[in-house]
């Protein structure tokens, strides 16, 4: 079972972000990314499971299966208004790409059922077209190793405020405490940061900095390594935060 929470899209604002993550079964350590693996590929995966975190959990909390601190309709409220918000993003990015493929407002309209200038005011303006991205930094964040464990130790000990201090505004609002607090239940109460001398590793893609940094935690009588992945944009602000067990670790 995995869930996460993401960036917007490209070509839907400069910014992108976003917070995920799942509880992991049993993993390796984490194993480099593809070869041609790029920042809009780091988006497309991170929206996704946005996406799929806000729905899994909205699901589990209208059938029963989650306890939450407080009335569950109002929990599931939240829920579903932190997937309106993830649905929005990937339907703008989705204009984006479709414009980008040569479709015309009148054809995405028909798509989404509404005319031609109603999608046109929805879904134009100056982000409606794909953007050129300006030059990518050449190396990592100065600190983002540290800074990733950092929060993640955040996360660990339920600090939400200092954890979501580093959200930009669109991850503030599309990855709630609720969904946060949900994901830490799912891992053991002694989570290890970086077990026996392991060392977080920094992939710059495009904009964005990606730190993984390794955990460790005994599930029964057996170790679990998993890999806590934090996604920085070019002004240190967190686009992305997931708990990953190998299998989801690739883009």
């Amino acid at each position: 079972m995995a869930q996460t929470v993401a960036p917007a899209t490209p070509g839907a604002g400069r910014r992108r972000q976003v917070v995920a993550s799942g509880p992991p079964p049993g993993a390796s350590t984490p194993t480099e990314e593809p070869a041609g693996a790029t920042a809009a590929d780091v988006d497309r995966q991170v929206m996704a499971r946005m996406a799929q975190a806000n729905a899994d959990l909205l699901v589990r909390v209208l059938r029963g299966e989650e306890a939450v601190a407080g009335e569950p309709a109002m929990v599931a409220l939240a829920a579903a208004r932190s997937l309106g918000v993830v649905v929005d993003d990937i339907l703008r990015g989705l204009v984006v790409r479709a414009r980008a493929d040569g479709r015309t407002w009148a054809e995405i309209g028909e798509v989404l059922h509404v005319t031609r200038q109603a999608a046109l005011q929805r879904f134009g303006g100056p982000h409606a077209e794909l953007e050129v991205p300006d030059d990518p930094p050449v190396r990592p964040l100065p600190g983002a190793a540290a800074l990733a464990t950092a929060l993640l130790d955040h996360f660990l000990n339920r600090r939400w405020a200092e954890l979501r201090a580093h959200f930009d505004q669109r991850m503030l609002d599309a990855c709630s405490v609720v969904l946060l607090d949900s994901v830490r239940a799912r891992l053991p109460a002694i989570v290890e940061t970086a077990p026996a001398g392991a060392e977080p590793r920094v992939t710059q893609l495009g904009e964005h900095t990606v730190v993984d940094v390794p955990l460790s935690f005994k599930r029964g009588f057996k170790r679990v390594q998993v890999s806590g992945r934090v996604v920085f944009d070019d002004l240190a602000r967190v686009a992305g935060f997931f708990v990953l067990a190998q299998s989801h670790l690739g883009l």
